[in-house]
């Protein structure tokens, strides 16, 4: 749920940006181009986690189909609100396109996380937390070790050790 929210925000902001600028049939164009992106990433991630499957990259065709479809859907939405003498301005299918859009930039920013590529550690918790289903089970993105030095939370913990241990060598130093 959390997830959907993000996103919808996400999709929110874009929509009035593209509503501002005034273009609706550019929106797809981009929507497009991140799909391009997305398979072109998510090929190269495959191929460097040597976790290669095509039923996986066949799924992900399917619903990047199933993507224009619900586009088509909203667009039919849309001419029927014309039809009664209404002008949504585009805003219907801008708001969908715009959704999907902010989903495969994400999805972008996922496969270069996997990849190992360095994704500042706010954008990297923030997919963790992305990725924590709703019934307890956890989906991590695998990333490399020397990245886990980045998150914040374990940067705390090692300066709460630290601090544990200088009032330790403290105590000793007082009770000598």
């Amino acid at each position: 749920m959390e997830m959907t929210g993000i996103k919808g925000i996400g999709a929110l902001v874009i929509s009035f940006i593209i509503y501002l600028i005034d273009v609706v049939n550019e929106a797809v164009v981009v929507l497009v181009f991140f799909m391009l992106l997305d398979v072109v990433t998510g090929l190269m991630r495959s191929w460097i986690t040597k976790s290669w499957d095509s039923t996986i990259g066949f799924a992900g065709v399917v619903k990047k189909i199933g993507v224009f479809i619900m586009i088509g859907m909203a667009a039919a939405v849309e001419y029927m609100v014309m039809s009664v003498g209404q002008d949504p301005n585009s805003l219907i299918i801008l708001g969908v396109t715009s959704f999907f859009i902010v989903n495969e930039g994400l999805s972008v920013l996922e496969n270069c996380a996997q990849m190992g590529l360095p994704i500042p550690a706010v954008l990297f918790n923030a997919l963790e937390k992305m990725h924590r289903d709703p019934s307890g089970k956890d989906h991590r993105l695998a990333r490399h070790p020397m990245l886990d030095r980045i998150d914040k939370k374990e940067l705390l913990k090692e300066n709460e050790a630290l601090h544990h241990q200088l009032a330790k060598r403290e105590e000793k130093k007082d009770e000598n």
